[in-house]
């Protein structure tokens, strides 16, 4: 095969100075997809609902409104972080047309990016959301008739949580806060403190394995850390008893968690038995452990979630009301009202695995007069009154579900231990992440009406 040699042999022409090119945007680009499909006024107009709460958007510097939107649904199809978001707007020519940006020269900055990202927060990621499946539905590529819901959880991005953990973090937050209050506590602080560090690196170094020995070492240990500890805090709060009420009430909220979580190892160290809603995370307090009883991840650590497939594998998701585990048989209030919200209107079938099989699920499609209850029951191969072919189907759409959930927990998308350093920029990110598949399968169907035509 021969061999092209121009640009080696001889340097380019063009090394130095600003460099122009001209990149052809295919029609089938999926970014040019979404800039002429998608309806950037109703886009436009949530975005600005949101932002009014947060800025007065009548003042200031006029923003690009398109520039900022095309970002953020760029960085949601593709989990980029804001400087990696900056970069492509900047110079990938896909996103510059998403952006309106084809015939300018204008760019943004990451720190931009974020806040506005912040100003729209986890409900105007839901509404934006809410519009490119409303649009989907008005050119039938999904709809109202199928809600095919379960729950999954959002891990926490948090590292592994143990007990003896949170006792030497509790230490360095309280050595803190006291030598913030006053200086001369730093030798009985620290003190206390230098004494915490040595009982938590002879707990790793020495108490591992599952024998006895190790064991009862290690709750000896644990108990005399968080007697360290203990006293620590005592300390702490005495002197911030001594302030003024203004003074004292910006630690009031971190103490009264302290005081919490110490309760809460003290009762697992005396007894081994974990308390209910157990605090897993100091600063992701809505994080809980659920048992999930999955081989090779027995337990995770973070929010439930209701993950809803529509037709074609749009979809929706939300928040659960309760923080940690349970049962599934009674969500479907809670499903029903969040699918009426975001599609405005009730499904014509509902499919829920057999954990979903209890008397206020049923009760609530009942009451809903949803006649297409395809909730599998428990210790049962067939639907009560379900024909075979509408069996099939819902075995179809549940075993669908479960792929649903896969997608957007792949790393693509980062629903699972987002980049987030609050619980609401968790939240924020797992509405993101459904927002970027839905774009994604507005895309694939837009690119197969158009091969078509």
């Amino acid at each position: 095969m021969s061999t092209r040699m121009e640009g080696i042999t001889q340097p380019s022409l063009f090394s130095s100075g600003t460099l122009r090119m001209d990149v052809v945007v295919p029609e089938e680009n999926r970014y040019r997809i979404l800039a002429e499909k998608l309806p950037w006024l109703k886009l436009a107009e949530v975005a600005n609902e949101y932002r009014a709460k947060k800025v007065d958007i009548h003042v200031g510097r006029p923003l690009n409104l398109r520039m900022h939107l095309g970002a953020v649904i760029a960085q949601s199809m593709n989990r980029w972080t804001d400087r990696e978001t900056e970069e492509m707007v900047t110079y990938h020519a896909g996103v510059r047309i998403l952006c309106g940006l084809e015939q300018s020269s204008e760019t943004i900055d990451h720190t931009n990016i974020e806040v506005f990202r912040n100003q729209l927060g986890a409900e105007g990621v839901e509404n934006l959301n809410r519009i490119v499946v409303e649009s989907a539905g008005k050119q039938g590529f999904t709809g109202a008739e199928l809600c095919s819901s379960d729950t999954t959880v959002q891990e926490a991005p948090i590292a592994y949580p143990t007990e003896v953990g949170h006792m030497k973090r509790i230490s360095e937050k309280l050595l803190g806060i006291g030598l913030g209050i006053r200086k001369n506590m730093s030798e009985q602080l620290g003190n206390l403190s230098e004494k915490a560090k040595r009982i938590f690196t002879t707990i790793r170094l020495f108490t591992r394995g599952s024998s006895k020995q190790a064991k009862s070492t290690k709750k000896k240990l644990s108990l005399k850390l968080h007697r360290t500890v203990s006293k620590m805090r005592k300390l702490v709060k005495g002197e911030i008893k001594k302030m003024g009420e203004k003074s004292a009430g910006k630690y009031r909220e971190a103490m009264a968690l302290y005081k919490k979580v110490l309760k809460q190892v003290e009762q697992w160290v005396k007894t081994g038995i974990h308390p209910t809603g157990k605090i897993v995370s100091l600063w992701l307090t809505d994080a809980r452990a659920i048992t999930r009883k999955k081989a090779g991840k027995m337990t995770e650590f973070g929010r439930r979630w209701i993950i809803t497939r529509l037709k074609r594998g749009y979809i929706i998701g939300t928040l659960c009301k309760r923080l940690g585990g349970g049962s599934d048989t009674g969500l479907m209030p809670e499903i029903l009202s969040h699918f009426e919200k975001m599609l405005g209107e009730m499904p014509k079938t509902v499919v829920y695995d057999r954990g979903g099989d209890g008397s206020i699920n049923h009760a609530a499609l009942k009451n809903a007069k949803i006649k297409n209850n395809n909730i599998f029951r428990k210790g049962k191969e067939s639907l009560p009154g379900v024909g075979r072919n509408k069996r099939l189907a819902a075995k179809r759409e549940r075993a669908l579900s479960e792929a649903t959930i896969a997608t957007i927990k792949n790393p693509r998308y980062g629903f699972n231990k987002p980049r987030a350093k609050s619980s609401q920029g968790c939240v924020l990110k797992g509405q993101a992440a459904i927002f970027g598949a839905n774009l994604s399968h507005f895309t694939r169907d837009w690119m197969m009406a158009m091969s078509v035509t």
